[in-house]
């Protein structure tokens, strides 16, 4: 196993460092959210930790990892061949007294959400598998890194979050050069490092270990009671979760200095880490949109890219024009439209695995073959006549059965926007943005993934890459201008594009065209959007001489059409 980045020897982010100590010293505040992006040292600082608490064990839940990796699972072969119920320990298991990392946690798919946040806050991993069932304590640490860019955490797995550390991104020309440097000396000699800041290591890993044995003798002052109470109320947080949270972490930091009681420089110190994620007093927004047309179709959060259309006859064709700000009208919810449930391939459906007979006895065919990559239907194995009867002596299982897979509804909306000059009049664009709004909104509480391509000005940007579909996509739409011309088939390409990158997830898309149909006039539309469950054009055109070209380019692209018009306000 390779050796960890020594946690002294990590360059700034006092931030994230503090928090991870209160978290350590004091479990109860209930773990720690460290959010920034890339190459910021989350993860070095996270296993580092490890190394100051060599009593507590880092457990780490990969991106990858299935409903049985984490929970456990029970041996099925050893149920058929005793009768006895035999359980395989899981990540949480592992991860009991000690720390569980979610790397990219804002990533992790929703049930396994739903997982950690049952076992949180019952402290109790309960397996249950059609009448066989198992359980075993889980009371850990738990703490995640994410970027932002990717994509928000569920508002509830937030709030478990006892703290969050918001990641320094930017240092000074000496600072860069020292991180550089430091990290550089560790990859060539990581030895010398960590001999270097031996010292200083043990130092802080007593000064842990004193502060959780002072912790239970820290006194609060009435004053220092008051000044959180105030502290909470001016946030807006809701319910008293984080009162518990500041209380809690003042006392770990007043330990953590050697004081005996709580002071307001301790509360000054962690009331950031408690409530930020907490805090409902918003700025409120802005009401006109930047007025750069240079900046106008970029990301905040700096996840655009753009491709540049082949020539200048595509502006041309439909009036070449700087870009224009365009505001949001309010939301259009686009009712009926939400693409049908889709069925996942055919040869799935198969409800049992192969076998075949070699020496007398049936064996099983792999379970990594096609036909046995359902779950498997323990209570259907386990009564199966085959299986009962089958001889105790160590002879592979007769036969195993399957569940049938479920339908999987869409779980990605691929929304194509476009911002050509033609859609500014009649306020075309105006209410595209609203649609959008409404779509984000729904997908939002559907928790499904979104994802914002916009062609016009002659380029293609991908304004939001796909992700968790964001509370408030509002700032992201007033970056967005209107302007050029219309370069449809390079944003299908964009398309098709971020597709091939998502599709490993396994998601199933609808995609989302929202256009006046005065596209460029080329014959070679990317025809393969076999990828897509659905296509559905939402035709945008508000002027007062309707062309219905945007029907003419559903049936191209074999989509369901949709009339804008005919749902907008009169």
């Amino acid at each position: 196993m390779p050796p960890n980045f020594p946690f002294t020897a990590v360059i700034g982010q006092l931030q994230m460092k503090l928090a991870l100590l209160l978290c350590a010293i004091d479990p109860a505040i209930g773990g720690v959210l460290l959010s920034g992006g890339r190459g910021s040292a989350k993860s070095t600082l996270v296993r580092s930790l490890s190394v100051l608490l060599p009593d507590r064990t880092l457990a780490t839940i990969p991106l990858g990892a299935t409903e049985e990796m984490v929970t456990g699972s029970i041996q099925l072969e050893q149920a058929l061949k005793d009768g006895s119920v035999e359980f395989n320990p899981g990540i949480l298991a592992r991860a009991h007294q000690g720390l569980l990392y979610v790397d990219e946690v804002n990533l992790l798919p929703d049930h396994l959400v739903d997982l950690l946040l049952d076992v949180s806050a019952s402290k109790i991993n309960l397996i249950e598998r059609d009448g066989l069932s198992h359980e075993h304590a889980a009371d850990f640490v738990l703490v995640g890194t994410m970027n932002p860019d990717e994509g928000e955490l569920r508002p509830q797995l937030l709030d478990r979050f006892g703290l969050m550390a918001a990641v320094q991104s930017r240092f000074d020309l000496v600072e860069r050069q020292q991180i550089v440097e430091q990290r550089l000396a560790f990859d060539s000699n990581p030895d010398e490092v960590i001999a270097k800041h031996a010292d200083a290591m043990q130092q802080l890993s007593e000064q842990i270990h004193h502060a959780m044995e002072k912790l239970s003798s820290i006194t609060m002052p009435e004053s220092v009671k008051t000044e959180i109470a105030e502290l909470c109320n001016n946030a807006g947080v809701e319910g008293l979760r984080a009162d518990i949270t500041l209380y809690r972490a003042a006392i770990a930091h007043a330990a953590l200095q050697g004081a005996a009681e709580v002071r307001s420089a301790d509360l000054d110190a962690v009331s950031e880490l408690v409530l930020a994620h907490r805090r409902n007093t918003e700025a409120p927004a802005e009401s006109t949109p930047p007025n750069n047309g240079q900046e106008s179709g970029n990301n905040p959060q700096n996840t655009s890219s753009s491709i540049q259309s082949g020539g200048s006859s595509i502006a041309g064709s439909w009036g070449a024009m700087a870009p224009q700000p365009v505001s949001s009208a309010d939301p259009v919810p686009l009712d009926g439209v939400q693409p049908a449930h889709v069925a996942i391939n055919n040869h799935l459906s198969d409800t049992r695995s192969a076998s075949r007979t070699v020496g007398g006895h049936t064996t099983q065919r792999s379970i990594a073959g096609k036909v046995s990559v359902g779950k498997l239907d323990w209570f259907r194995t386990l009564i199966a006549a085959e299986n009962r009867s089958a001889p105790r002596d160590g002879s592979r299982i007769q036969q195993v059965y399957r569940k049938r897979p479920v339908r999987r509804a869409i779980e990605l909306d691929m929304i194509v926007l476009d911002t050509s000059a033609s859609t500014l009049s009649g306020g075309g664009l105006r209410h595209a943005k609203g649609m959008i709004r409404a779509l984000s909104a729904e997908a939002y509480l559907a928790r499904r993934k979104l994802a914002l391509v916009t062609f016009g000005n002659s380029e293609v940007r991908t304004i939001l890459n796909p992700q968790k579909a964001p509370k408030n996509i509002e700032p992201i739409l007033q970056k967005i201008s209107g302007g050029g011309g219309t370069p449809l088939r390079q944003a299908l390409l964009m398309v098709q594009s971020l597709i091939q990158k998502t599709r490993p997830q396994g998601l199933s898309c609808a995609l989302y065209l929202l256009t006046d149909g005065r596209v460029e006039k080329d014959t070679s539309l990317p025809a393969d959007l076999s990828q897509i469950s659905e296509v559905i054009l939402v035709d945008i055109e508000s002027s007062k001489i309707k062309l219905a070209l945007g029907k003419q380019l559903a049936q191209k692209l074999n989509a369901r059409y949709i009339d804008a018009s005919q749902r907008l306000p009169s």
